[in-house]
């Protein structure tokens, strides 16, 4: 559609490098051409734009900040890399988000009050709880038994963990979760 309208398709894969069970998550929408700019950070520890041959600046210090531009974040890019091949991280976060997702909606199914909408694709999941309230009291009360996770807009919790997270990680998580949401007064 954007090649239609003449605009430019710019895919932000800041947040989802790595943990959708491929590299890149675009590689899930079976796109006839590659996006036009493809964003990234996060994951790869630094961060960077891979763009279309046409609209690369013609000066490498043109894009040049904290984590993007330095010939060190090579380096470093190269040795995340190398790591995500040699222990099949982007395959294992496909493999092991399928559990995620599984028992996000097993829990929703147990608690329908509380949660709904469980979804996820490799290790980026999220359920909407029935209230912001809800939540907020959720993260906290998970916050507080040692689990790093956050709220995303009104009513969502996301999960987006490492990606050496591994089934046994997520059996923890669970057990933490259910006893949570267990706590919650009828």
């Amino acid at each position: 559609m954007a090649k239609e309208i003449g605009a430019l398709f710019h895919v932000d894969e800041v947040q989802t490098f790595g943990v959708t069970g491929k590299l890149w998550a675009h590689e899930h929408w079976n796109l006839p051409d590659p996006p036009d700019v493809v964003t990234f950070a996060k994951k790869l520890q630094t961060s960077g734009a891979f763009v279309r041959s046409g609209l690369r600046p013609d000066r490498a210090s043109r894009i040049f900040n904290t984590w993007m531009g330095d010939p060190s974040k090579l380096i470093v890019a190269d040795a995340v890399v190398k790591c995500l091949f040699r222990d099949d991280l982007v395959r294992k976060a496909g493999v092991v988000g399928v559990g995620l997702s599984n028992g996000l909606a097993d829990l929703q199914e147990r608690y329908p009050a509380i949660l709904s909408q469980a979804r996820g694709a490799g290790t980026l999941c999220s359920v909407d709880c029935d209230t912001t309230e809800m939540r907020d009291r959720l993260v906290r009360a998970l916050q507080n038994k040692g689990i790093y996770i956050i709220g995303c807009g009104d009513r969502t919790i996301r999960l987006r963990p490492s990606l050496v997270f591994e089934d046994r990680h997520a059996a923890v998580f669970f057990d933490i979760f259910d006893a949570v949401l267990a706590a919650v007064p009828a």
